[in-house]
């Protein structure tokens, strides 16, 4: 009983978000979009709810480390600046910009579907950022290779390491 009232709760409540998300985007009450929108929320809905229940195209989420995400969009905007920056700078010719290849510690675990949540999470954690790039990772080495725009005072080169 306990489990059907969560799951009638869970379905509530994201089909009414759903709903209202797409009622705010539309910005009309007519009956053609009402349904639509229904629809839209109906399968938005079931997606939540299969990714919930067997993850992420079968990987499961650490919902500790997502709920640690919340500094993306600061980090998202100062690498806009940092990387706007260096632009006027290469520009006028003050200073070319100089791309690197950086490997960065990324302790993600090796094996389960925690670990490849958690590894497919950090890489669109950093990949927002409009000044990295995650090219590859080496679970075993537990290292990442970026490529940085702007290097900044991270030991960089400018070869593959």
């Amino acid at each position: 009983m306990r489990g059907a009232l969560r799951l009638v709760a869970f379905t509530a409540l994201w089909w009414i978000a759903l709903f209202g998300f797409w009622l705010v985007l539309v910005g009309t009450n007519a009956g053609l979009e009402l349904l639509a929108g229904a629809c839209a929320a109906a399968l938005g809905t079931s997606l939540a709810y299969a990714l919930g229940r067997h993850g992420l195209l079968g990987f499961r989420l650490d919902v500790a480390l997502l709920s640690r995400s919340w500094f993306i969009p600061l980090w998202v905007v100062r690498d806009f600046a940092v990387v706007s920056w260096a632009l006027a700078l290469h520009l006028t010719r003050v200073r070319p910009v100089r791309s690197a290849w950086v490997a960065v510690p990324f302790a993600a675990g090796r094996r389960g579907e925690l670990a490849a949540g958690r590894r497919a999470l950090l890489v669109v954690e950093t990949n927002l950022s409009p000044n990295t790039i995650v090219v590859d990772i080496d679970p075993e080495r537990e290292v990442a290779l970026e490529h940085v725009l702007v290097s900044g005072r991270r030991r960089a080169s400018e070869s593959l390491p």
